[in-house]
Formats: C-alpha cells, structure tokens, sequence
C-alpha cells in the first residue's frame, strides 16, 4: 500500500512539463520590455506569468535611464525600490503584493544602510527575503540590486 502522503505535498496535480510551458507561453506579459541598445541581450523589466509577477533586478539607476547616486548605498536601494513600486503599479499590483525579495549588495557593510530601506518600503508586510553579498554587479558603480517576485490579485 503506498504512504499516504498529507493534502499538501500531494503530486496528483502535476502538469506534464511539455504542458507547463505551453500555459506559460500564454499567460505571460511582458513590462517594460528593454531596447535592444539598452543593455546586453533583450529582456523585460518585469514578467507577469498568470497571477505572479517576475521583477527583474533593479538598481540605484532610474528607470528613466538616470544614473545611481555614486557610492551611496541607502540612495541607491531608495531608487531601486521607487523602480520597484513603479513596474508593480504599471502591472496592477503596490508593494504589498510583493512575496519574495532577493537583495544583493557588493559589501558587507552596507547591509544597514540596505535593509533600513527595505525596512521603510517592505517592512509592514514583511515578504520573504534573501540577502547576498556578491562580488559584482552589472556595472561597478552598482552596490546594490534587488529582485522581486509579487502575487498579484
């Protein structure tokens, strides 16, 4: 007889793989779909899959094509979360729809200064979060980049 397993951990709802990506391929909607010119490769700025919204990483750079404030941590995880709130609006969803963040930072000691941030924006609901230190970023003047995944209603 096989193990019961609990209601859920149950596998009976798998979707073949093949059908998974043709569900996606039909449900997703691109946000701010880059320019060609404007980085390497083509990407959006954000991916709404069915309900779940994909915020690619963002940065002390404006959206706008502004630069970071150079050197400035708290200035730069202000701007990336502004991003942030901006790409949720444009796809119907705040910041309290945000289930999932993952912070890279390039030095140890900006955590504080970091997470005051994120504390101002996100700590009222308190998403889940992953905090790296990394080597690099995209560019060197990045110190801080975030990406966000978001349920929306």
């Amino acid at each position: 007889m096989p193990e019961k397993f609990p209601s859920f951990l149950s596998i009976s709802r798998i979707t073949p793989y093949n059908n998974i990506e043709k569900e996606m391929q039909l449900v997703h909607h691109r946000i701010r779909r880059t320019q060609p010119t404007a980085a390497v490769g083509s990407y959006s700025k954000a991916v709404l899959a069915g309900n779940t919204l994909y915020i690619s990483g963002q940065t002390g750079a404006g959206l706008d094509g502004s630069p970071p404030v150079l050197g400035d941590p708290a200035a730069q995880a202000r701007q990336a979360c502004e991003n942030i709130k901006v790409l949720l609006k444009e796809a119907g969803g705040d910041l309290t729809h945000v289930v999932k963040l993952t912070i890279y930072i390039t030095d140890r000691a900006y955590r504080d200064p970091v997470y005051s941030v994120i504390a101002e924006y996100f700590g009222p609901h308190a998403p889940a979060s992953t905090g790296v230190i990394v080597d690099g970023l995209a560019l060197a003047e990045f110190l801080v980049e975030i990406d966000v995944t978001a349920v929306l209603p």
